[in-house]
């Protein structure tokens, strides 16, 4: 499909060991968990604490105004996180890892510090919003990077027997870091009260991080580069001078006459030493220039790769989001469950979800096929998709919770063949680049469809039967985006050894 694709040979390249010492290495497994905690911490409580946020950043006297506001803030940092898989994807494919992670992390935990600080609108007034947009913004170009990076990172260091069980840790982090936003948000709003929230409360969770933040940036301090990406940038680096030196080659023959035109205009009737020493500098100059850019290799050579990935995640990222963020206010709004019981809901849900991407990782490893698996799963959903909101039609609190449990369960096994299977699609030297922009373009698939849920239910008045449609064809994307990498990119279905 793409003009590269059959020369990459994932398997061949993610049987490379790395020689890292083994207490190196879980230093290293920890400083990546700790940075994706942080991440899908902030991610938790920020969400969590909508209402008093909303209060405090935003004028009073108009309830759904506030709402608005807060919730186009919180899409702030998803507007800026393609432009943070671009820039972090190029830092990370070129400077290395470690030097992408390390600025991540800080980019990351310190708007969320700085949001802790921050005068609230009785204080300072629109500046109050502003700052906070501001600091969401550059939150949202950390949170591009961040994750596919860290996926990548831990596939590529990992023991070859273990890369998939290795890679999910990123999602495992991700389950930690929202079931710790729900648990420090839940607690503090048993603890203090309502008063208190709106004046210092509130602040608690952002300023908790300090100490994450502090321990995961010293961790992630001069982490080891793994051996599959210093090769494969050596090959692109090689490529691309090449390519420099065919251009310049393809320039010289289109202008056959300019040596004779030279040599005829010298005294002697040859070309001067000074001329030859020129061309030689110029071709030179040239090949030193000539350095891959990611983003280009990876249009170039696996726009194909790019595209299948991003589409093999629109049910995976979208059954996470419905189950984890769209399901409670549905619950509390339609069925009729307390919001306090929608949070506890929720929150065993992920630590099911959590669960259950280890078990992925280790079934993967042990040769299960990881999107024949995925095919399986999505099929189940797509058939399950309506009578699962049938069944919310009961009203029952243990049947809408069990119903949440098990999409939860299901994206969970999901997301834990997901590093091992993105990253062999692409080779080390793009892979941050694709791995990046596949994670933030599925996000977004999985990021509009409550929206679309909710407008299908405005638009039909159907409140049970448009979301399970909705949630249905995402899983005929991913269907169909899984059996074409099976075709094309067999290595993402197998471990490294069959």
């Amino acid at each position: 499909m793409g003009s590269k694709d059959a020369e990459y040979d994932a398997g061949k390249l993610g049987s490379q060991r790395n020689d890292i010492p083994t207490k190196k290495l879980l230093m290293t497994l920890l400083a990546i968990s700790m940075g994706t905690v942080i991440e899908w911490y902030d991610y938790s409580i920020y969400s969590q604490l909508a209402k008093v946020l909303g209060k405090v950043f935003f004028p009073t006297g108009n309830a759904a105004v506030q709402a608005v506001s807060f919730w186009g803030l919180f899409a702030v940092g998803f507007l800026s996180r393609p432009v943070g898989a671009v820039m972090f994807g190029h830092l990370g494919d070129t400077r290395g890892r470690g030097t992408c992670l390390l600025w991540t992390v800080l980019l990351m935990g310190i708007p969320t510090i700085l949001i802790g600080c921050l005068p609230g609108y009785a204080t300072i007034g629109i500046a109050a919003p502003i700052l906070l947009a501001l600091l969401r913004l550059v939150q949202g170009l950390a949170m591009g990077g961040e994750f596919g990076a860290a996926m990548v990172y831990l596939y590529e260091i990992a023991d070859p027997r273990y890369k998939a069980l290795t890679g999910s840790l990123g999602y495992i982090s991700l389950g930690a870091g929202v079931v710790l936003g729900i648990l420090v948000v839940a607690g503090l709003i048993s603890a203090v009260p309502e008063s208190a929230m709106l004046v210092w409360g509130w602040r608690v969770p952002f300023l908790m991080s300090i100490v994450t933040l502090a321990v995961a940036a010293v961790l992630r301090y001069n982490m080891p580069e793994s051996s599959e990406f210093t090769n494969s940038r050596e090959e692109l680096s090689e490529e691309a001078i090449r390519r420099a030196r065919n251009t310049a080659a393809a320039a010289a023959a289109a202008r056959p006459n300019e040596a004779g035109s030279s040599a005829a205009g010298s005294l002697d009737g040859h070309v001067s030493v000074v001329d030859l020493e020129g061309q030689s500098a110029a071709a030179a100059a040239d090949e030193k220039k000539a350095h891959y850019v990611p983003v280009y290799e990876l249009f170039r050579g696996y726009w194909s790769g790019l595209l299948l990935h991003s589409l093999y995640g629109a049910w995976i990222s979208a059954s996470f989001l419905i189950g984890y963020s769209w399901l409670p206010s549905f619950f509390a709004q339609h069925v009729g469950i307390p919001t306090r019981l929608t949070l506890w809901m929720v929150l065993s849900c992920m630590i099911l979800f959590t669960m259950m991407v280890p078990i992925a990782g280790i079934l993967s490893d042990k040769g299960l096929p990881r999107l024949t698996v995925t095919i399986a799963i999505c099929v189940a959903s797509a058939a399950s998709a309506i009578p699962m909101f049938i069944g919310f039609q009961t009203k029952s609190v243990a049947i809408c919770w069990l119903i949440q449990a098990i999409l939860l369960a299901m994206s969970g096994y999901a997301m834990g063949m997901l590093p091992a299977v993105v990253s062999a699609i692409y080779p080390a030297g793009v892979r941050i680049s694709g791995c990046n922009l596949g994670v933030n373009i599925s996000s977004t698939i999985g990021g509009v469809c409550p929206l679309i849920i909710t407008a299908v239910q405005a638009a039909t008045g159907s409140i049970y039967y448009g979301p399970a449609i909705v949630l249905a064809a995402t899983a005929v994307i991913t269907i169909v985006a899984s059996a074409l990498l099976i075709k094309y990119y067999p290595a993402a279905n197998k471990c490294h050894d069959e």
